[in-house]
């Protein structure tokens, strides 16, 4: 299992997309979100992806030349096509403009529609916890056969995406306070990464092709579907929440393109950023949620639990281990990218692996 710098995944990255195709800043940009998803402990959105990604600029799925524009413009909300290029690059730089907005009216939104994989969703409340905002982002995908992973409760087929919702609220430097999951047991990346790895899963996240239970992650790519949060038992919970981060995300950011073929499958994303240092100085904010987390933290803990974290601070603190010691990239998930390197001629300027 080689081990790797953060360093060296951005530039593997950034140097296998750029000569798949994409653009030097696109393909930056997406080099950045990988890293800095593997040192945040997200490995399911992280390295693991170069592959997919250049698999969709060879198939015409990605435009990976293209930038995002600004379809419509009402000062607080704003909608935003992203041409059919990275998730990445139109998610960034709608954040960037929902927080610019938000300065300007205390309360900004911008919807997303025609692009490709978000990545990790947290990356962007972190960016608006960083200019001393608040914010929510949802990315929701529904109908059709692509990007369809989750069965709705009670079901037995794939209907709908993962459909992850990230909220962040300013903190410390490098470490807000970040919710940030899949509305799904698990996100599909995570499947993954237990298949390279050749584990099974911790518990039945997945159904079969059949409709049974399953911790096995080969069931899920052998046509089976993963369950919504809660399971078997309780994903009623997060069947529900999953369909509103797809109106939210899915038909709000689509909402201008009244073309969508929701037989053929639908995506988009939003984010609404609020400007909570309008309220109060970057002190005051850190002091009250430093003294919330004082008092959650004071607390027994239950047998066999380790700390009690605050939400967002798990991935700070892999964010430091990973800097200091580098970040392992299973065999099964390196070998391909390797190929690609071989394949494109990038050997010599990226240099040996360990």
């Amino acid at each position: 299992m080689p081990k790797f710098t953060n360093d060296q995944i951005r530039n593997i990255a950034f140097q296998v997309l750029r000569a798949a195709g994409a653009s030097d800043g696109n393909a930056r940009v997406v080099g950045d979100h990988l890293a800095d998803a593997n040192l945040a402990g997200h490995d399911s959105h992280g390295f693991i992806r170069i592959t997919q990604y250049v698999e969709d600029i060879r198939n015409g799925r990605i435009a990976a030349k293209a930038e995002p524009t600004v379809a419509k413009d009402a000062g607080g909300l704003v909608q935003v096509d992203g041409n059919g290029t990275f998730g990445q690059v139109v998610a960034a730089k709608s954040t960037s403009l929902a927080v610019e907005r938000a300065r300007q009216n205390g309360v900004a939104t911008v919807t997303m529609t025609n692009l490709d994989h978000t990545g990790r969703i947290g990356t962007y409340p972190e960016m608006a916890a960083a200019s001393n905002m608040a914010s929510i982002m949802v990315t929701g995908v529904v109908g059709g056969a692509s990007g369809m992973n989750v069965a709705p409760f009670g079901g037995t087929s794939r209907k709908l995406g993962t459909n992850p919702i990230a909220i962040g609220f300013p903190y410390l430097s490098g470490s807000p306070m970040l919710l940030d999951f899949a509305t799904s047991v698990s996100a599909e990346g995570k499947l993954r990464v237990y298949r390279n790895r050749g584990h099974l899963l911790p518990s039945e996240w997945v159904i079969d092709k059949n409709g049974e239970p399953s911790n096995d992650p080969n069931d899920y790519y052998d046509g089976g579907s993963i369950l919504p949060l809660g399971g078997v038992e309780s994903g009623h919970k997060g069947y529900a929440l999953s369909v509103m981060v797809a109106l939210l995300g899915a038909v709000a950011g689509g909402l201008g393109f009244p073309e969508q073929d929701f037989a053929r499958g639908v995506s988009g994303s939003s984010i609404t950023v609020i400007d909570v240092g309008g309220l109060a100085s970057e002190e005051t904010i850190r002091a009250q949620v430093g003294r919330m987390v004082d008092v959650i933290k004071d607390t027994p803990r239950a047998k066999g639990a380790g700390a009690v974290l605050y939400p967002g601070e798990m991935e700070a603190n892999t964010r430091r281990e990973r800097l200091a010691d580098g970040i392992d990239i299973e065999q099964a998930t390196w070998e391909p990218v390797a190929a690609l390197i071989e394949e494109m001629g990038l050997a010599d300027s990226i240099g040996p692996v360990e």
